[in-house]
Formats: C-alpha cells, structure tokens, sequence
C-alpha cells in the first residue's frame, strides 16, 4: 500500500533545499534549456511583454524571462530570499521582477501575460487546480501568447524500501489523461507535447527513486483576440 506525504512536508524539504542550496533529484538549479531561450527569441513582435513563473524555484527560468526583457510576476510558496539574492547579483534584473509567496493555485491570474512558464510544478496540484489555473491563464490571454509547461505523468516514487510513495493531492495524470487535459483547456491554440521518460537517482546508492513520463508542452496563440470580443473557452466534463 503507497505511503502519502503531506504537502506540508514536501514544502519543508524544497525550503530547505533552496535555502542551503542543497542538490535535488530533478537540480533545480539547472541551466535553462537553450531550445526555450530560442523560442524567447522566436516570439513575435507583438507579444506582449510580461510573463508569469508558476512554480519559480531556484529562479532559473525567472532571470531567463527577465534577460529576455521581460517584466516578470514570479509565484511560489518556496522562500524568495535564495531568487531575490540571485536577482541582487544581476545587474538591472531585481526591478524586473515580482515575486509572489504564494501556492500558485491560490494565484488569481488577472491580466494577459505573453509567456506563461510552469516547470516541474503542476504534477503536485490536483487535476482540478491545474485545469482551473491553466484555463484561466487562457481565458485572460488576449494577444500573442506562449504557455510552457513540463509536467510529470505516470509517477512512480519509491523508498529505499521500494514502497510506492504518493504525495498529498497531487494530479497523478496518465499520458492519456493529460493530453485529454490540454485538449480541453487550448481549444483553437497551436499545442505541441514532446515525451520523454524521466528518472532519478540517489546519488549514493544509485537507486531510481523516481520515474516518470514527462510532457514537454508548448501552446500559441498565434492571433489576438479581436477588441470586443469574448473569450469562449470550451470545456467537457471530465
């Protein structure tokens, strides 16, 4: 039978990773991927340029945002102290960005942000509150826009002794599950889901702790939404 942690106990171990810069089994202090700084680089003109940071972490994503010339709201129940000290150290990026303690489920997503990134977050909420967050960040996307999104699916965590470990609420999305998700959620968007499989190991032992089946998701919206006109966002019944 799986054992369940809480959320409260997941919060404390990414806390204190963050703040003594202790190593994590999925590195959060990992460079950008050069294949999403290209796709800054590729954005249209017209895109609007703020960006939200669902889930900042370590901030990697934050300052690559922000380096792009973007102004940045960036959210997360994590501690800001380890992103604000980064940002201290980078000329002209602190007052760029805006960072947020808060669960990004709590998050009210009110305006139209030309990115919107969520990076090895969204698995942690329940299937609910990712598809409330992600349609509402739709919903409020007017112009040109960019959502990046890595999410696990088919999670299998282990202890040391091979018991399965769930975490309190989270979404546990199949593959199948989640591409149903997006379906519902970027009805008229261009979406683009690469797979991977995606495993960690105790550095010790070598034991795979974790497996899981990533999606790496990039959806546009390619044409604004004409001034005066609602946004219609279909949604079917779970």
């Amino acid at each position: 039978m799986p054992v369940q942690h809480s959320k409260a106990a997941l919060h404390a171990f990414y806390a204190d990773a963050l703040r003594s810069g202790r190593s994590t089994g999925e590195k959060l202090g990992a460079p950008v991927p050069a294949r999403f700084l290209a796709q800054l680089a590729s954005l249209p003109a017209d895109t609007p340029r703020r960006a939200l940071d669902l889930g900042y972490g370590a901030g990697a994503y934050t300052i690559a945002l922000a380096e792009a010339g973007f102004a940045v709201v960036a959210v997360d129940q994590a501690p800001a102290e380890p992103l604000l000290h980064r940002l201290s150290e980078c000329e002209g990026l602190a007052e760029r960005v805006t960072v947020v303690e808060s669960l990004i489920e709590q998050y009210p997503i009110q305006e139209d942000f030309g990115v919107l990134v969520a990076k090895d977050v969204l698995h942690y909420l329940s299937q609910h509150d990712v598809e409330a967050l992600l349609t509402q960040a739709v919903e409020r996307s007017r112009s040109v826009n960019m959502h990046y999104l890595e999410v696990f699916t088919e999670i299998s965590r282990t202890d040391a002794h091979g018991v399965q470990i769930h975490i309190e609420g989270e979404a546990r999305y199949t593959p199948e599950s989640f591409s149903r998700a997006l379906e519902r959620i970027y009805k008229g968007w261009d979406v683009t889901v690469n797979w991977d499989d995606h495993t960690e190991q105790d550095t010790r032992s070598r034991r795979t702790y974790f497996k899981a089946a990533r999606a790496t998701v990039t959806a546009a919206r390619r044409c604004p939404v004409p001034v005066g006109t609602a946004a219609v966002i279909g949604r079917e019944a779970a």
